[in-house]
């Protein structure tokens, strides 16, 4: 089995990668490499685009409008927004992949992203992964993410 030498964890917005340090006495240590943030991530698409066309207004039954108007389904706006953040997540794991030259490496994602994510991954970043978590670990601290890899836990 390739061992761990990068841990980079993603949610929809950010991204963090950390090189796995072998110590001795303590096990892996984990030091931060790269932090990414994305802004178009962040925030309500309404607060992005003025178009007011497809929304529907809030109505009491009685056919007063009253108040603000809501979105009657996801758009198609929203689905290429998120396509643009995964492709933009998978490029910055391809270029961080590649420049640290690392045989194999971990990844986690939030389970609804995670395959979005690895399938926009060139096949020779993809190929070296050697786990995959499906869990939301960008906020969890350092020292605490070996205890969600298995690779990284001593034998």
């Amino acid at each position: 089995m390739t061992p761990t030498s990068f841990v980079i964890v993603a949610d929809r917005g950010s991204l963090k990668a950390y090189r796995v340090d072998e110590t001795p006495t303590r096990g892996p240590s984990l030091q931060l490499v790269q932090a990414f943030n994305l802004t178009d991530a962040h925030g309500k698409l309404i607060d992005k685009v003025t178009d007011l066309a497809g929304r529907f207004p809030v109505t009491d039954g009685a056919g007063a409008h009253r108040g603000a108007a809501s979105i009657a389904e996801r758009t198609q706006l929203e689905n290429e927004t998120d396509r643009r953040i995964y492709k933009q997540l998978a490029d910055q794991i391809a270029k961080i992949v590649s420049e640290n030259g690392t045989e194999g490496w971990s990844f986690a994602a939030p389970s609804e992203i995670h395959s979005a994510i690895v399938d926009l991954l060139p096949g020779r970043v993809r190929d070296r992964i050697v786990e995959h978590v499906k869990s939301d670990l960008v906020k969890v601290e350092p020292a605490k993410l070996p205890n969600h890899f298995r690779s990284l836990r001593p034998i």
